[in-house]
């Protein structure tokens, strides 16, 4: 079933991005950024940079996650590097695929889909390398993943009623919270991971660090909700919107409380990242196509289920585990083909290819 309407369709000619503006470190570092984009050839599609960028992130994830499911213990150092090195990458080729897109004159909505797609997708990931890092206890790491997907949401919901994707807020946006991200690595790469729970001129590091981010993912989650709602001038929408976020934001309890969280905490936090990324692409679609965003996400209904059996039905650790990687590899695949439906409706309207340029564009 399609999920673009065909006013949708229409609308995707129309369809004109709007930048939120630049950070001071986006400014600072745009020359950078633009002396990059002037090295790749013309025959390079923005799609593809983008999407190298993203499968260095996901190997980055997964080289940390292996190394250890439970995120409690000591794993080799040069993960860190690694997932530093990753960032740095992602960081620059999410920056210059736009700029490779104006240089090809090959700008098209999908491009601003894909890039806002796999940015989603990206912020699990950092969530897993700072937990991974600083070998983060269960309660923080839940709350720290309930603030920034909030924010995550919100960002993009803000987007549909504004038009505006606005990705920093008060100097500080997603460039700082990449360099961030980066430095969190590079410490424990450099220092060992009990560095950040060793006391420092009489202060635990962690928790500095820890309770900034959150106290500051609050402030900006509470900021951007009430925004939304100024915003659209459509309170009951916006709410009626966040019915199936705090669904799922329950039900990922259930998994934190769980007796799995303690053998298989990576993979549930990919699984989180995966459903979540898959609601806020939808919003990032109808942002573009203007249509309405949908209330039900069928990708959400394996875990709905798993969900309820594992909290009514008290199952041995092996069947849990046996339901969740059910569960996981049907998100996955549910996942997979809205993507590709998307992909493939948009690329079939506007003629144009996804990975590729056509010379005559360049």
């Amino acid at each position: 079933m399609a999920f673009i309407s065909n006013n949708g369709l229409e609308n995707l000619k129309k369809y004109k991005y709007v930048s939120g503006g630049y950070s001071y470190l986006d400014n600072k570092i745009n020359p950078f950024w633009i002396f990059i984009s002037e090295l790749y050839p013309m025959w390079l599609a923005p799609n593809l940079i983008t999407f190298i960028g993203f499968i260095i992130m996901i190997l980055a994830c997964l080289f940390q996650v292996f190394a250890d499911m439970t995120l409690t213990q000591q794993i080799p150092n040069w993960t860190f590097y690694f997932m530093a090195f990753a960032i740095f990458a992602y960081q620059t080729l999410d920056a210059t695929d736009g700029k490779q897109a104006r240089r090809t004159s090959s700008s098209s909505p999908l491009g601003q889909l894909f890039d806002h797609g796999c940015d989603s997708f990206i912020m699990q990931f950092f969530i897993i390398g700072a937990a991974q890092a600083t070998q983060m206890d269960r309660d923080t790491l839940f709350y720290l993943q309930f603030f920034c997907q909030i924010g995550l949401w919100a960002i993009n919901q803000k987007e549909y009623y504004t038009g505006v994707l606005h990705t920093h807020l008060a100097n500080f946006g997603v460039t700082e919270l990449e360099l961030v991200a980066i430095s969190v690595q590079l410490f424990s790469a450099i220092f060992g991971q009990n560095a950040w729970h060793n006391p420092i001129l009489g202060f635990n590091l962690y928790q500095i660090v820890t309770s900034t981010i959150l106290f500051s993912a609050i402030i900006a989650d509470i900021f951007l909700f009430f925004s939304n709602i100024f915003k659209s001038q459509k309170p009951l929408r916006v709410f009626s919107e966040w019915i199936p976020l705090f669904l799922f934001w329950t039900l990922q309890f259930v998994w934190f409380s769980s007796p799995i969280y303690s053998q298989l905490a990576g993979p549930l936090l990919i699984n989180f990242g995966i459903i979540l990324s898959s609601i806020v692409c939808k919003t990032i679609v109808c942002s573009t196509t203007k249509d309405q965003t949908p209330l039900f996400h069928f990708e959400m209904l394996p875990f709905i289920i798993i969900s309820l059996l594992t909290y009514f039905i008290k199952f041995s650790l092996e069947n849990l585990k046996i339901l969740f990687w059910i569960q996981f590899i049907s998100t996955i695949v549910l996942t997979l083909l809205f993507i590709k439906n998307v992909i493939n409706q948009i690329t079939t309207y506007l003629e144009i290819s996804c990975f590729t340029i056509k010379k005559k564009q360049y």
